[in-house]
């Protein structure tokens, strides 16, 4: 009979990226519809090694490849944050009840004065309204919101310079 073990599991090995690794990552994050055919020749590797890092970064959690759209340009003309304060050992359950709202596309914890940094995208003011005064109020938890709405967006990257100490890839012409 086979004694069981009752260590506890380990956590996967987070791996750190090697100069090629962030190289690729740079490249796919100026233009993320870069093939890895373009991206090898760049970085003048072959085509599977961009497309095994790639993937393993992917399968890692390191990399998402997403289509991010302009709210603007979607019908959605008014955009704001909110901080949210919570009851003590209910932050969980408001998170739970806030993440199915369409009109959310950001929920993270924080520390300071609020427990909760949401965005919001809505179709106009009275929607914000609604939100903020009729199904906010039926969050069982929530003990104050301040809200401030974006007026005018300077700058919005997904870009993250000189991560894990390597050298970012600056595109040739």
């Amino acid at each position: 009979m086979g004694q069981e073990n009752d260590a506890p599991p380990r956590k996967p090995r987070q791996r750190l990226l090697d100069s090629t690794d962030s190289k690729i990552l740079s490249l796919l994050q100026l233009n993320g519809r870069a093939s890895y055919r373009e991206i090898a020749r760049e970085l003048g590797v072959s085509e599977g090694t961009v497309r095994g890092r790639a993937n393993r970064m992917q399968a890692d959690g390191v990399l998402t490849i997403a289509a991010i759209a302009d709210p603007a340009k979607l019908g959605y003309s008014v955009m704001a944050f909110t901080l949210l304060k919570v009851q003590i050992g209910r932050q969980q359950a408001v998170i739970d009840a806030l993440m199915p709202w369409d009109e959310i596309t950001y929920i993270s914890s924080c520390t300071g004065h609020a427990d909760l940094y949401v965005q919001l995208v809505c179709r106009d003011h009275e929607h914000l309204w609604q939100i903020l005064h009729e199904r906010l109020p039926e969050v069982d938890g929530v003990t104050s919101a301040e809200t401030f709405q974006e007026i005018k967006m300077h700058k919005v990257s997904y870009v993250y310079p000189n991560f894990a100490g390597g050298t970012p890839a600056t595109p040739t012409a």
